[in-house]
């Protein structure tokens, strides 16, 4: 096998209008927010990945610009070796990153696996043992403002009812940023009342619950309205098994947790220790594919189902290769925006609700690697850095 000639690394940014980060709220603290007439300019980073037998592997998604330092050094370790050794480079990038976070590794991993595919013809599902051409899809809304973008649990409902009218059959609310009990118990069993039993609910709080008597509350009236499962309700970040564990054993109801915990040995320890039902995985987070399925087979073999955070290319190949899950997540939209992914692509590839088909799937695709082609126009022309890793 060839080895890794050069690894380019591309911050750039996507415009996202009408929507612009709100930080003069304490309750928003820095969330995405609808504003008409802004314009948020949110970073994104491209990895483009040359072997020195000219076959290339490329990953592009949204990132923290932390991401992308970090992608620097574990592209330093990747340059020179194998382009298939992704477990060596996983496993010393990863001590090279201690203490702080692996994203970049992430980025590096999920190129180095759309240059597999590409090298071999198949495509990432393929490689995965993937049997799925077509998987369910549940959607998920923004965190509910106070203005005019679902303020209130009618406007939730309406907006979830036009989506079930179209053939979808599973929502996820993620809570008002306030985190008032009362009126979350109250959209819980309203949106029960409103959608009907034939769909699947789930409530995302975003770690807005102060205390976890509040966590409490509102899941109670979840398990009453016989919601799915119940998700990060504690603050700060819902990384605390000992907490969590008080909470799943209060109620009767699948509790999910570790989308803030990004390794997998992080999240075993987290189920083990009683915290979570369930456990949720992310290749733009937790160590690419390489550190996803390691999460994946864990939760297999015990039987616990591993649900995929957020779209993307890659959590569609996931997930077509899962036994233990239940659908791939079409996140944070509203009224405001049908597709939350980046606007990057060329092939066609969406995650816009307009993309569901009629019987709630979304296709898997189905080209070699990832299986996506990206807007090169478009990142050269927004892009705000570049960083090339050459072999010595």
């Amino acid at each position: 096998m060839a080895v890794i000639e050069r690894i380019e690394l591309t911050t750039f940014y996507v415009e996202i209008p009408d929507f612009k980060r709100e930080f003069a709220s304490d309750a928003r603290a820095g969330s995405i927010t609808p504003v008409p007439g802004e314009v948020l300019k949110r970073p994104a980073l491209y990895v483009r990945i040359i072997g020195q037998d000219g076959r290339e592997g490329q990953y592009a998604y949204w990132a923290r610009l932390d991401t992308a330092e970090q992608a620097i050094e574990a592209a330093q370790i990747a340059v020179g070796r194998g382009w298939h050794e992704r477990e060596r480079i996983y496993r010393v990038a990863r001590r090279q990153a201690r203490p702080k976070h692996s994203y970049g590794l992430s980025f590096i991993d999920n190129a180095l696996w759309d240059l597999a595919g590409k090298a071999y013809e198949s495509s990432l599902s393929e490689l995965l043992g993937g049997y799925k051409t077509d998987i369910p899809t549940y959607v998920s809304c923004h965190n509910g403002d106070r203005q005019g973008s679902l303020s209130t649990k009618e406007d939730i409902a309406e907006f979830f009812g036009d989506i079930k009218n179209k053939g979808v059959g599973a929502f996820k609310m993620h809570s008002w940023h306030e985190g008032d009990k009362r009126e979350e118990a109250q959209n819980v069993e309203y949106l029960r009342s409103q959608l009907g039993n034939d769909v699947d609910l789930m409530l995302d709080p975003a770690c807005v619950f102060d205390s976890v008597g509040d966590a409490i509350y509102v899941g109670k009236a979840c398990e009453d309205a016989q919601f799915k499962w119940y998700e990060d309700p504690l603050r700060p970040l819902g990384i605390g098994a000992f907490a969590h564990r008080q909470l799943r054993d209060a109620l009767d109801i699948p509790l999910l947790q570790t989308e803030h915990i990004p390794s997998p040995e992080e999240k075993a320890d987290f189920l083990l220790a009683g915290g979570t039902d369930l456990l949720r995985v992310d290749a733009n987070y937790d160590l690419g594919i390489s550190g996803s399925l390691r999460t994946i087979k864990f939760g297999e073999t015990l039987g616990v189902n591993v649900e995929v955070h957020g779209p993307a290319p890659v959590h569609r190949h996931l997930i077509a290769a899962m036994q233990n899950t239940v659908s791939y997540e079409i996140a944070n939209v509203s009224p405001h925006m049908s597709d939350p992914s980046p606007a990057i692509y060329t092939c066609g590839y969406s995650d816009d609700i307009s993309s569901i088909n009629k019987d709630g799937t979304v296709e898997v695709p189905n080209g070699h690697g990832i299986g996506v082609e990206y807007d090169l126009e478009l990142i050269e022309r927004q892009k705000i850095w570049r960083r090339v890793i050459s072999r010595v």
